[in-house]
């Protein structure tokens, strides 16, 4: 089985409502084709789709007592298979449309919406929801150097990124750490950052 069957079957198991649009998305806008970057890892046809799928990959090889909560400022919070896959393999579609050309070096597409996690968010849930986890993870799958597209404000991170959640159910006690106060999100960022290096190095 290929990366795109290998996606789409993962994608399709979660059973998510919508989740059948968000594939046609993908296919029709090139996601399966498109590279990761312009000139670094997965600069190539299909790079993005690759990268994807060995973070999903990374991911679910190592499995974490996630949902026990341990640890100064943690709580549980609920993850499943579809969990790892909706936020492994949706991670970085702020990347399609991203680049231009054919083949190495890419150019970057001026007319690209500004935004990474941010941007893959929003275009994932114009078509399914996301779980609070999922979005976390998303949001943070680039550790400390994704930080600068949220507001660092002052006060508790909640699951939502805003402030409509009561202090009880709030996570973490500040924007700026709640990446680092989540394991699973830590575990996401060192996955995507893994698999980014080993691509590199076997270029």
């Amino acid at each position: 089985m290929d990366t795109k069957e290998r996606i789409i079957e993962l994608l399709t198991a979660t059973k998510r409502v919508g989740m059948d649009k968000l594939i046609i998305y993908l296919k029709i806008e090139g996601f399966f084709k498109s590279p990761a970057s312009t000139r670094f890892h997965g600069c190539y046809q299909g790079g993005l789709a690759d990268h994807s799928l060995g973070v999903y990959d990374l991911l679910v090889k190592y499995p974490l007592a996630i949902n026990e909560g341990t640890g100064r400022g943690q709580r549980p919070l609920p993850i499943t298979d579809c969990t790892y896959a909706i936020a492994a393999l949706l991670h970085d579609v702020c990347k399609v449309g991203a680049y231009i050309g054919e083949s190495f070096p890419y150019n970057w597409n001026r007319a690209q919406p500004k935004g990474h996690a941010k941007l893959s968010i929003q275009r994932i849930k114009g078509f399914i929801e996301l779980t609070p986890l999922e979005e976390l993870m998303i949001r943070f799958h680039m550790g400390v150097y994704g930080l600068d597209e949220f507001a660092p404000g002052k006060g508790e991170y909640n699951l939502r990124g805003d402030d409509s959640l009561p202090k009880e159910e709030r996570y973490g006690k500040s924007m700026a750490n709640a990446w680092y106060h989540n394991p699973i999100c830590k575990f996401m960022y060192f996955c995507d950052e893994i698999e980014t290096i080993t691509d590199k190095m076997n270029k």
